[in-house]
């Protein structure tokens, strides 16, 4: 190869990293002419734009063991894509094709950095076809979602995958004499990207919301005058159409005033206590603020949520959300958080959610069960931590259970964690061995927060623990991280859909500020934050926030304070319709996991 080293997504590096010589037919796969290749996007199930633009457009379908890629990028040089550990170049299995005299062509590299992708030592990227139509450059390729090259492909599993992209407006260099780094590609200059997504999330199920039969109700903020601060939750009760008959939610969608897509960051829908009958204020109120109605307290059971990112939510064909009936209630109080980092004033919002309901009513009611750790400051983060866990359990389940007579069907998930967080999970435990994840996502991203269908749908039965664990990475912070609603504080959620119905809504455990306490030897503090400490007396005038901040962080401190959390005892906290319920429970044991003995990739 010939040339200076290029840059592919950055800036270029001093040296090429050179890989052992492959033959060339091995290098550029399979060919094929353009003409002779047919062009259908119909039997794709998803896509996606990658750029903002609409430069370069994405189509993919998988199966069990693939994946089949289309690519439609604005250019007739060529295209770039890769899967990325974070959203950088570093790490990233990239893909490099191009279409060349009626020729299309493709290579699987590695990027080790912020230069040219080396090529890969196998070549595992199947191209079908490519052509090039004047203006774009189409190709179809398939690859193994479980690569049998795990050094330098990445896996593609169900968690939030960050998709780079990227192209340029001329062919790589010496495509057909190809050298050790294979045919040299040009900068790209602005011409790239990145894009969380969800590649293997399950498609939901199709609804004509054009039949006579679907109804729509739209709930919305009311020109409310958005607060210049980082975070405010914003709560209004609205009321619920009188019908004569009990109908189904089947689809929520969000409606979000243009402009306004980074400033509404996630909207939840309570139900209102059945026979309270919640004040209207115009345009609604601060939700926690002190003159905020009594009765909006009794607007507790989650009915649906949405948060950024979401393109809403479709119920599957046998399971609806119950309105119209007796034990449904007539109104709903909507929680919108707005989230203004920039403190920006003089915005008004009417975003909100679009309701799809119908008569014809489904097999099964649905619904909704909010578990994890509760968003309350003794939920306690350390700084420079690259890597920390929080664990949340559910222990309130089995009398709800034990009165419905059957287990529930746990259908979709939606994990929510604020800005530190990197994964959530929560795993179905039956007698002390995991048995299943009730949604689960190790690469979360706090800007793309879906509602996940579960496939195939999780069993809960008497005895089962839902255990949820959310992992977190502070090492661009100095100070401690504590639960709350902000999006700089931190919360250890997921909001659950399953049927049958149970009157459960809530199920978190609660960690206690003074256990947590005793790590840095102080033995009584109070409950309000910052936590005052009253012993030992050498700290009485400090609080426990104070000398966290204090204390000598390392990763090794980080692991150490994580498993002192992880072995006190916690407080329970289950939030039926009708009561509150608190207790301090020691915490299980770790689950055992079965051994995987699928050591050797199939097919490989």
């Amino acid at each position: 190869m010939r040339g200076v080293c290029p840059l592919l997504l950055l800036l270029c590096g001093s040296t090429c990293l050179l890989a052992s010589a492959i033959p060339k037919e091995e290098i550029l796969g399979a060919v094929r002419d353009f003409q002779h290749s047919s062009h259908d996007a119909g039997d794709f199930t998803h896509q996606a734009s990658l750029d903002v633009l609409g430069r370069f457009n994405l189509l993919w379908k998988f199966d069990s063991e693939t994946i089949t890629f289309e690519a439609h990028a604005q250019t007739t040089g060529y295209i770039g894509l890769g899967l990325s550990p974070n959203g950088g170049m570093e790490g990233s299995d990239v893909i490099i094709g191009w279409v060349k005299d009626g020729q299309a062509f493709i290579t699987d590299r590695f990027a080790e950095g912020y230069f040219e992708p080396r090529l890969d030592a196998h070549q595992d990227v199947e191209l079908l076809s490519g052509y090039e139509n004047g203006t774009h450059t189409v190709l179809r390729f398939r690859r193994r979602l479980r690569p049998c090259d795990t050094a330098e492909d990445r896996e593609i599993t169900e968690d939030t995958q960050r998709v780079i992209w990227s192209f340029n407006d001329h062919d790589p260099v010496d495509h057909g004499n190809v050298g050790q780094n294979g045919p040299h590609v040009l900068y790209h200059g602005r011409n790239r990207g990145t894009k969380s997504i969800i590649l293997l999330q399950k498609n939901p199920p199709s609804l004509d919301v054009q039949d006579s039969s679907i109804l729509t109700l739209e709930l919305t903020s009311a020109n409310v005058l958005v607060p210049a601060k980082e975070t405010t939750y914003w709560c209004n009760t609205l009321r619920l159409p009188t019908l004569d008959r009990k109908h189904h939610l089947v689809k929520i969608e969000p409606i979000i005033q243009p402009g306004h897509e980074s400033l509404v960051h996630h909207m939840v829908v309570y139900q209102c206590k059945l026979g309270q009958v919640p004040p209207m204020l115009d345009g609604g109120h601060e939700c926690q603020h002190p003159n905020m109605p009594e009765e909006w307290n009794n607007c507790k059971s989650i009915m649906t949520a949405w948060a950024i990112g979401g393109k809403g939510f479709t119920y599957p064909d046998h399971v609806g959300f119950s309105l119209g009936t007796d034990d449904d209630p007539d109104y709903v109080m909507m929680e919108m958080h707005y989230d203004n980092p920039k403190r920006i004033s003089g915005e008004r919002d009417s975003s909100g959610l679009r309701f799809y309901y119908t008569p014809n009513v489904r097999q099964y009611d649905a619904g909704v069960l909010d578990i994890g750790v509760s968003s309350h400051p003794a939920h306690v983060i350390p700084p420079g931590a690259e890597s920390f866990d929080t664990t949340g359990f559910c222990f309130g389940l089995d009398p709800y259970l034990q009165e419905l007579g059957q287990p529930i069907h746990v259908f979709a998930s939606m994990p929510h964690a604020h800005l530190a967080g990197t994964a959530v999970r929560t795993k179905l435990v039956r007698n002390g061995v995991l048995q299943s994840y009730v949604g689960r996502d190790e690469t979360y991203d706090f800007d793309l927060q879906e509602i996940r269908l579960l496939d195939p749908e999780v069993v809960v039965k008497e005895g089962d623990q839902l255990i949820t664990e959310c992992t977190y990475k502070t090492t661009d912070r100095t100070q401690v991280t504590v639960g709350g609603l902000s999006s700089r504080e931190e919360m250890c959620i997921n909001f659950i859909q399953y049927y049958p119905r149970i009157k459960l809504s809530t199920c978190y455990t609660a960690l206690d500020i003074n256990q947590q306490a005793t790590f840095f030897g102080i033995y009584y503090a109070g409950w309000e934050y910052p936590f005052p400490i009253y012993y030992p007396a050498n700290l009485v005038n400090q609080t426990v926030i104070d000398v966290i901040n204090q204390h000598p962080w390392t990763n090794e401190e980080a692991e150490r304070f994580e498993q002192h959390v992880r072995n006190g005892q916690v407080m329970s906290y289950n939030l039926p319709d009708e009561a509150n319920d608190y207790q301090l429970i020691d915490q299980p044991a770790d689950p055992t996991v079965p051994d995987d003995n699928s050591v050797s990739i199939p097919g490989c």
